[in-house]
């Protein structure tokens, strides 16, 4: 599988209205298709600066109208927050407006002071995950919710619409775990992480060892054809040089950071201070900030060291705009693109793994 780009978006607010923001999306998102993008997820937050588009699906149902290529969706949709037969309801027709180019990334959320405000118990969060997801692709598959419910209440009525893709459309989770790396591969669902340090190289052994195992199962819970997406997600900042990009970096880096803690601090919880500080990050390699050039080469080094097939982009957040955004956008796929596909088949045919 050739090296895909993708484009991942939280909507934190910066500076001026929530509606210039996301006008400014809607641009960014069309012209990063125009680029060759192959997919734009959005986020999911609640009660804070974080995301001041908080329903996710309602800007993927824009975008619809305005892409005609890349694939869109969530990462992830936050399923405790949902009533499940409204969800399924949703993503059917979210399928049917983006003809069939919908991408339903699943998780539990990360943040129990968000959970908390949608009434659901951080203690019950992964259970009512597990179930939501349960009942939501059943009935996609199925075309009726009939669910015995534990956490969640009885089901049985018909969706009034089906989804294009059969049986669903693509599922798609994030997370940092080996563990969950490896039930994402078994179950042929894409899977997106951090470089962290160079432990991705870990996961993402265990994620294609566990594919190779069970890509022949009947019961796997995304039955994609060929073999899923592993992927490393973060921020890129691009510019003239090195100071100039580290500055850029620094100032937008720490706006996210303010938005990111934002609800934590307001309830006095500062365990996450610094874990997404400026340093850490790029420390870590979570971040790759730099010229154009040496941008180019970090990228090239991860790909080749971790056998991904697919990057996905934060170059739009804090403080930066849409045309900043864009140029960046522009030098990933002019001149860091054909570099990193490269690296990427050197890397599949190294470790044995999918190629194009």
């Amino acid at each position: 599988m050739a090296l895909e780009f993708g484009i991942f978006d939280s909507f934190d607010l910066a500076h001026g209205g929530v509606g210039e923001l996301l006008d400014g999306r809607l641009r960014f998102a069309q012209e990063v298709e125009r680029l060759g993008f192959a997919h734009y997820h959005v986020t999911e937050h609640h009660g804070t600066p974080l995301s001041v588009c908080p329903s996710p699906n309602l800007f993927v149902a824009a975008l619809s109208r305005l892409t005609d290529t890349m694939r869109l969706g969530t990462l992830v949709n936050v399923l405790p927050a949902y009533e499940p037969f409204r969800l399924a309801e949703e993503i059917a027709t979210l399928d049917q407006l983006t003809h069939g180019r919908l991408n339903f990334g699943v998780g539990p959320g990360i943040s129990p002071l968000e959970l908390g405000i949608l009434g659901v118990r951080g203690d019950q969060a992964r259970e009512l995950y597990q179930e939501t997801l349960t009942a939501v692709t059943n009935a996609l598959k199925t075309g009726r919710m009939i669910h015995q419910g534990t956490l969640l209440r009885d089901y049985d009525a018909a969706l009034p619409v089906a989804p294009v893709q059969t049986p669903y459309p693509q599922l798609w989770y994030a997370s940092g775990s080996a563990i969950t790396a490896e039930w994402a591969a078994a179950n042929g669902i894409n899977f997106v992480t951090r470089w962290e340090g160079g432990a991705v190289v870990e996961v993402g052994t265990k994620f294609w060892a566990a594919w190779d195992k069970h890509q022949s199962d009947d019961d796997r819970l995304n039955p994609i054809a060929g073999p899923p997406r592993f992927g490393i997600s973060g921020p890129v900042v691009v510019a003239g040089s090195q100071a100039e990009a580290d500055d850029v970096f620094g100032r937008a880096n720490e706006l996210h950071e303010q938005r990111l803690l934002h609800l934590w601090h307001e309830h006095d919880d500062h365990r996450l201070d610094g874990v997404f500080g400026t340093r850490r990050v790029l420390e870590k390699g979570n971040g790759i900030v730099g010229t154009a050039d040496s941008v180019r080469d970090e990228i090239v080094a991860q790909v080749e060291a971790s056998g991904v097939n697919y990057l996905e982009l934060k170059i739009i957040f804090g403080d930066l705009g849409v045309d900043d955004a864009i140029a960046t956008a522009r030098t990933m796929t002019e001149h860091v693109a054909p570099a990193a596909r490269a690296a990427a088949d050197k890397a599949a045919r190294r470790l044995g793994l999918p190629v194009a």
